[in-house]
């Protein structure tokens, strides 16, 4: 098992990173990266524990490898994801009648609108970038409507978000465009809010700004976080989701060929590949107090990486065929979207704009085929998926009107 190195870090733009996912299950079920000091759990079982235990595995040293610190110490302002039961509770109450699944239910035709947009606008051209022209502005318009946001400061917001998930291989530390990233978000928010606050506008963030917890108003920063978390959740989920099925489809034809005879498999299409290739590979998490497992043993303020790639192809939940793609497979669960508290408040958006883009997609352009040699993989710590994906197709119509 020397020779058994996990480093999230250190995965190239066309690494396969779930062929040291299997080792870690089989080998070093509890992994420890002694350089990057860091704890990493790859089964099922112990990363959805993980996910329950908000008492044991904190959220509040930070979601990210690169970007955790000591219990406690804030960032600048308050993300409710990198919150604990009870404030976090108290927070996710605030906007979780927003994304809920009959509320995003009514959603469904302007989302559809939205995406039906930006396909005809190369459905004549018989090519894309499947990601700059499809997979990535789609859900900013869909975030930012949900919002409020102003079109004319959709596309910025949606580079400034891309630029927040950047990281270069075998490098800790945040490069300077994702810094600039975040605080070109934060800069935006920060002047909007006292719009919101003198009446201006519409949409979520007009809630938030005059919602009461238990008798309180949120202060800014907590405002500033649920913008920002919006924004970078909102975004990236659905983007690369999106783009993953259309990578995956087109790796299993007959599977491809049976959910465009049959729409009605495309949920279970969405569902297989969060489980299968899921956008968010690992979450970190803070030991609050020593622990043994598998032998080991972790002490209190210990970074833990909660490895959901590596959960969801584990054989003693998803049985033999668990390093299989299969739209058959109707899972009763997997840990794309987390568990728990922290279960993804978005997880019903995201599905919905998965399944209205496949939809229209398999509809539309059903003969799409993906130029796997010069697709590029989108490179960062925890989220996988695909940085430019090229595809052709038989020219068409765009919708009438």
């Amino acid at each position: 098992m020397s020779d058994l190195v996990f480093n999230p870090f250190g995965f190239s733009h066309h690494d396969d990173p779930y062929v040291t996912y299997r080792r870690l299950r089989d080998e070093a079920p509890c992994y420890r990266n002694d350089e990057l000091e860091f704890w990493a759990l790859s089964r099922f079982a112990d990363v959805q524990e993980a996910f329950r235990d908000t008492e044991l595995y904190s959220s509040a040293g930070g979601i990210a490898l690169e970007n955790r610190r000591p219990i406690g110490q804030s960032n600048g302002f308050d993300q409710f994801i990198e919150l604990d039961p009870p404030d976090h509770t108290v927070l996710r109450k605030l906007v979780s009648r927003v994304f809920t699944i009959r509320t995003v239910a009514r959603m469904e035709d302007e989302i559809r609108a939205i995406f039906t947009r930006y396909l005809d606008r190369v459905v004549t051209e018989g090519r894309a970038e499947a990601v700059e022209d499809l997979t990535s502005p789609y859900p900013m318009d869909v975030i930012s409507a949900v919002l409020g946001v102003p079109e004319e400061f959709r596309e910025g917001l949606r580079r400034d978000s891309d630029k927040i998930m950047i990281r270069n291989d075998g490098v800790l530390e945040i490069p300077p465009a994702a810094a600039e990233g975040m605080l070109g978000l934060v800069a935006y928010f920060m002047e909007d809010l006292p719009k919101r606050k003198a009446g201006e506008g519409s949409g979520l963030l007009n809630d938030l700004v005059g919602f009461e917890v238990d008798g309180r108003s949120l202060t800014d920063e907590e405002l500033l976080g649920f913008c920002v978390l919006f924004i970078i959740a909102g975004h990236e989920t659905t983007t690369k989701m999106v783009a993953n099925v259309l990578e995956i489809l087109s790796r299993h034809p007959e599977q491809r060929a049976e959910v465009t005879a049959d729409p009605a498999l495309v949920p279970d299409v969405i569902e297989e590949v969060l489980r299968f290739h899921n956008s968010t590979q690992y979450m970190h998490r803070t030991l609050t107090r020593d622990h043994e497992m598998h032998g080991q043993q972790m002490r209190a303020g210990d970074s833990v990486l909660l490895l959901i790639g590596a959960a969801n192809h584990d054989e003693r939940e998803f049985g033999p065929t668990a390093e299989e793609f299969d739209i058959h497979r109707r899972a009763e669960r997997h840990l794309a979207f987390g568990y728990g508290a922290h279960f993804c408040l978005g997880a019903a958006l995201a599905r919905m704009e998965g399944k209205v883009a496949v939809e229209e997609i398999l509809r539309r352009i059903p003969d799409f085929d993906v130029d796997h040699d010069a697709k590029v993989r989108f490179h960062s710590s925890n989220v996988t998926g695909w940085r430019s994906l090229p595809i052709t197709f038989t020219a068409r119509e765009p919708v009438a009107g």
